[in-house]
């Protein structure tokens, strides 16, 4: 498989390398025919000037209503590759990009409702509803690339995105990326291919957006490092080379391919004509109604070879729950996933309400999942051939899930917009759970500044899922019958100044029967209920071509076991920037990370979940990465040196327990967007 990956991720980079080659020859072709014709009058018919036009929006509220969001086309932060880092201000990571992470920013942290075993790669595998729609006047597409150094550790990441209109009212494109890091240590691989394809259209009375994606993860598991002593106090002062390092485990891997599928499609019931506030007359439809199918089908293997190799004492550390292998040669467990939502809605539009200016929603929705673990179950010795003979355990468990539920909404508005609404679900393993929203967006003037003040809150039921009552596996078993359902109540609120560049937040949970991963990896459920708090700060400073953009968090948890978080985390990403020759915009700055020392949660690869840990604190440390980034035209182009002060100071530069970051690296990166 991975000598197929490499073969096929070879084809792919020569195929982009011919790519951006051709592309220039044409950039530069087409720069001398426009100096060629540069005493052509202005009106000369032939002289066509192309001007981007690239909307694209995501969907919120079970898909009923779009948001717009920008085109990635900014400089700032570019040359931050992973996606981990763009998303959360602080995450338990195991230092290669595509490995498993979990945010420890609170508002941050993601858990999926179905599917623990996704939870550590969300970042890298978004669900089918969550994905980028677009609208173009002109064709649009991005090719990206970008390598990591040393060559025999390298990293390289390959993303093209190409989308166009058929015509005004329907869209197509595709998306498709791979990436691969070998890591700084040893038996760290981790490669990823994402394809994407969607099509959209956007009728008078009818409208569908499908979405079509495949993941692949694969995932070499190390374990982490044997002995942090290798690299917190090595012997004779000298460091070791990080491939030299001994790991705790080899020939271990977490492969997974994860197939989504979503189709919304809806109908108006009528058109009414309107008046805006120039008296232009527009159409609406007072009711409408949609249906969602979205589908996701996956299927995991854990794979181990030569368990007998492995000593009592990483057994002892790496498996502290295992009172036995099963097949104590080999480890291969399977786990099958598969889910389909139905989400039927009735809406009625606010523009059409003009009495009591507000929108409503109900729906219905039936969710229909299927779960299978096969793992071995015991073993017995063949008496005519005296080999050993392995039985497997085929488990598997169908649920359904029936709930109803209903939205008020005011989305369109100049100085407020809101929403509220509940979900109760009537069938199903979810019987008598419920779900309660609520969201608040004012826009007022201050000093001349547009302001925005929002505030959201949700509380929910929520009954345990299927996979942290009931699991089997070669390593881990477990079947918790009186896990109970628990209660999540968070709430955000706080002001944005766009012009100031400026973003103030507070936010806060109290989880009662809250279901973590213990110190042993086994779930388990809190008896008091975990409250969290805490505050965030992001601005961007700018002066004379100085700039500093910071994000700071704060955060304190009343249960350092069910949710480790570190009190104080920082972002720091500060630059000089010039605008050189009319056409050139050039950055020079430095990447700055850092949290201070806290119990930071351990990962198991038998499971891809991170659990607590109360043996060993984690931060204190800075990460410094200095960098340059460029802009021409519709190219932007990064150089960077990550963790640059590896060198120097303190060695304890540990992101979990036993997974230290990689020592300095160099990377380069490139974006360059089309519109022909």
């Amino acid at each position: 498989m991975h000598n197929i990956s490499y073969i096929l991720y070879s084809y792919i980079r020569i195929i982009f390398a011919f790519l951006l080659a051709n592309v220039s020859l044409v950039a530069v072709a087409q720069q001398r025919m426009a100096n060629n014709d540069n005493n052509a009058s202005s009106d000369d018919p032939k002289k066509v000037d192309i001007t981007p036009n690239v909307k694209a929006w995501v969907f919120v509220d079970n898909m009923s209503h779009a948001d717009t969001i920008s085109v990635d086309t900014l400089l700032n932060m570019h040359q931050i590759n992973n996606p981990i880092w763009k998303n959360n201000i602080d995450n338990s990571t195991l230092g290669v990009l595509g490995s498993p992470s979990r945010s420890t920013f609170f508002p941050s942290i993601k858990k999926h409702e179905g599917n623990i075993f996704y939870n550590s790669l969300l970042d890298y595998i978004p669900s089918a509803d969550k994905m980028v729609f677009y609208n173009t006047l002109t064709p649009y597409t991005n090719l990206t690339y970008q390598m990591g150094y040393p060559k025999r550790r390298s990293e390289e990441y390959v993303n093209v995105i190409f989308t166009q209109n058929i015509n005004r009212r329907a869209n197509i494109g595709f998306q498709y990326s791979l990436s691969t890091s070998i890591g700084s240590y040893d038996s760290q691989r981790t490669d990823q291919t994402k394809l994407r394809l969607w099509n959209s259209y956007d009728g008078e009375y009818y409208r569908y957006y499908l979405n079509l994606q495949y993941n692949r993860s694969e995932v070499n598991e190390n374990g982490g490092i044997a002995d942090e002593n290798e690299i917190l106090t090595p012997v004779d002062g000298e460091r070791k080379k990080p491939e030299d390092i001994k790991v705790r485990l080899s020939k271990t891997y977490n492969n997974q391919s994860v197939y989504g599928l979503m189709f919304n499609h809806s109908l108006d019931l009528g058109h009414v004509t309107r008046l805006d506030a120039d008296s232009n007359e527009y159409d609406i439809a007072p009711v409408l109604i949609r249906h969602t199918v979205s589908i996701d089908k996956s299927h995991a293997i854990y794979s181990m070879s030569g368990l007998s190799n492995y000593n009592s004492r990483v057994d002892s550390t790496l498996f502290a729950a295992v009172h036995q292998f099963i097949d104590k040669a080999n480890t291969h467990d399977r786990r099958h996933y598969f889910e389909c939502k139905n989400l039927f809605e009735l809406k009625m539009t606010e523009e059409f309400n003009s009495a009591m200016k507000f929108g409503l929603r109900a729906f219905l929705g039936i969710d229909t999942r299927h779960y299978r673990m096969e793992s071995p179950n015991d073993t017995t010795t063949d008496k005519e051939t005296e080999k050993l003979v392995i039985t497997f355990h085929h488990q598997t468990k169908d649920d359904n899930v029936v709930f109803v539920g209903g939205q008020i909404f005011k989305n369109v508005g100049e100085y407020l917009r809101w929403k509220a609404g509940a979900k109760f679900y009537l069938m199903g393993y979810r019987k008598g759970n419920y779900e309660v929203t609520g969201d608040v967006d004012i826009h007022f003037p201050v000093l001349n500044h547009e302001a925005n003040i929002y505030g959201k809150a949700i509380i929910k039921s929520q009954s345990p899922e299927y996979f942290e009552k009931e699991y089997y596996s070669n390593h881990f078993r477990w079947k918790n019958a009186n896990l109970e359902d628990a209660t999540i109540s968070k709430f955000e609120g706080g002001i944005r100044i766009p012009d100031l560049k400026l973003k103030l937040s507070a936010f806060g949970g109290i989880l009662d029967n809250y279901i973590y991963f213990n110190e042993n990896c086994l779930p388990t459920q809190t008896k008091e209920a975990v409250k969290v708090i805490g505050a965030y700060g992001e601005k961007h400073f700018s002066i004379i071509g100085f700039n500093s953009i910071i994000r700071l968090a704060w955060q304190h948890t009343s249960d350092d076991l069910a949710m480790p978080l570190p009190e104080f985390s920082a972002q720091a990403t500060s630059f000089y920037e010039a605008f050189l020759f009319d056409v050139l915009t050039l950055q020079l700055g430095v990447d700055i990370r850092y949290h201070n020392a806290y119990f930071a949660p351990k990962y198991m690869p038998a499971l891809m979940q991170y659990h607590a840990q109360t043996e060993r604190k984690i931060g204190n440390y800075g990460f410094f990465d200095p960098f340059i980034n460029f802009h021409l035209k519709r190219m932007r182009v990064y150089f960077k040196y990550e963790h640059v002060n590896s060198k120097w100071g303190s060695a304890d530069y540990f992101l979990s327990p036993y997974y230290p970051a990689a020592p300095g690296t160099f990377k380069f990166g490139l974006s360059w967007n089309f519109y022909d």
